[in-house]
């Protein structure tokens, strides 16, 4: 019984040297709290730089939509303007269009007319393929004098009937150019147009006389001849 009252007494002796398990949680709490704060402190820290750099780049955002707006505000009026140039141009385009055609149609009448007239012109013309060229040659002389032999009941008119003659084309060596011979009358030109023809006269001499026809008509003539 003295033993285990002395063990007693020993414990109880000891107990202000050895901390008991909740006298050392109620020293660490209060450490643990201040790393808690100090974590918390630390992560709000974060947490807000990393808002204000989101909220940084969200302002960044909305610049750049406001510019992007701006932006396809003056594309969209550089679109309508653009439209409106080639609405105009359309227009213009076929006004000119309409002027080309009024021009075409125009110069088709022109030309016709002007074929018309040359073609009229020439039926006081005829050809002469054959004749033989001099050097110093007075070409209308040549033909009347030709003239002369095919129609002698003609010769003192010649002077009148024959009014210009020319040679026509390139010189080339052993080939006589053609000749044109304008008529001061069409009935003078229709009469030897027919006398001609079968004349010996042009047999002998190797000439042959043709209607003096526009390029039209020589190409008219040769598509019907195929």
């Amino acid at each position: 019984m003295e033993a285990q009252s002395a063990q007693t007494d020993k414990r109880r002796d000891s107990s202000h040297l050895t901390p008991t398990k909740s006298n050392a949680l109620k020293k660490l709490r209060p450490h643990d709290e201040d790393i808690t704060n100090a974590t918390l402190l630390q992560a709000i820290t974060s947490l807000t730089a990393r808002f204000d750099s989101q909220n940084e780049k969200l302002k960044e955002m909305a610049n750049q939509m406001r510019r992007n707006s701006v932006m396809v505000a003056e594309i969209s009026k550089a679109v309508e303007f653009n439209a409106a140039e080639i609405k105009d141009c359309k227009e213009k385009c076929l006004e000119t269009s309409k002027s080309l055609l009024g021009l075409t149609s125009s110069h088709k009448d022109l030309a016709s007319r002007t074929s018309e007239l040359e073609r009229y012109k020439r039926r006081w013309n005829l050809r002469i393929n054959g004749m033989k060229e001099k050097p110093e040659e007075d070409p209308r002389r040549e033909v009347i004098v030709l003239f002369a032999e095919i129609a002698p009941h003609l010769v003192q008119k010649l002077d009148d009937i024959v009014d210009t003659v020319h040679r026509i084309g390139k010189k080339e060596p052993g080939k006589p150019r053609q000749m044109i011979v304008q008529f001061a009358m069409r009935k003078y030109r229709d009469e030897f147009w027919q006398s001609t023809k079968n004349s010996s006269v042009c047999r002998d001499r190797g000439v042959r006389f043709a209607e003096d026809l526009t390029k039209e008509d020589r190409l008219a003539r040769a598509a019907l001849c195929l």
